[in-house]
């Protein structure tokens, strides 16, 4: 275990980043033969088009399987060192509730938007898309906003801190 620890100190980063280029060039490979493909350009409408379009397809499963595997492995090395070491873990305990807390606020102060291309995509059966995934989508994206802006505010005044010292 602590071989494969140090391996992934030393080439995770690494290995992370090569493995997110091929994704996005395997993707961007997909979109570009499917559209030239097809005969489409930049400029077409894609919703025109939805039954015809499915080259997103084997790339977006690719990115889903990822996701899944990174939380399966973030959930699995998250329970080993909580048990290797709980009092460390109380930090990552109280972030984990914090970005719960701020999920759940932001979800019950959502509104589902009926107007727009959201409420185009609402009213469409084909996309299974109702107003509590829509609350889920909003709640998602403020969270990560939020916590991009805490991130950011966080580095400036550890910044001016080290200045000042």
């Amino acid at each position: 275990m602590v071989k494969a620890y140090n391996f992934l100190m030393k080439y995770g980063n690494l290995i992370a980043m090569g493995v997110s280029v091929i994704i996005l060039l395997l993707f961007f490979i997909s979109i570009n033969s499917g559209m030239n493909s097809m005969g489409f350009d930049s400029n077409t409408n894609l919703i025109d088009h939805k039954d015809e379009v499915n080259f997103f397809n084997p790339t977006l499963k690719i990115a889903i399987y990822m996701i899944f595997i990174a939380a399966i492995v973030w959930v699995l090395f998250g329970l080993i060192n909580l048990i290797m070491n709980p009092k460390g873990s109380l930090k990552f305990l109280l972030s984990f509730v914090v970005v719960l807390v701020l999920y759940f606020v932001f979800y019950s102060t959502a509104t589902v938007e009926q107007s727009g291309r959201l409420g185009e995509l609402l009213s469409d059966p084909i996309y299974h898309v109702d107003g509590n995934i829509t609350k889920h989508i909003s709640a998602g994206l403020k969270t990560m906003l939020s916590l991009f802006g805490l991130s950011i505010l966080a580095l400036v005044v550890s910044e001016v801190i080290s200045f000042f010292k």
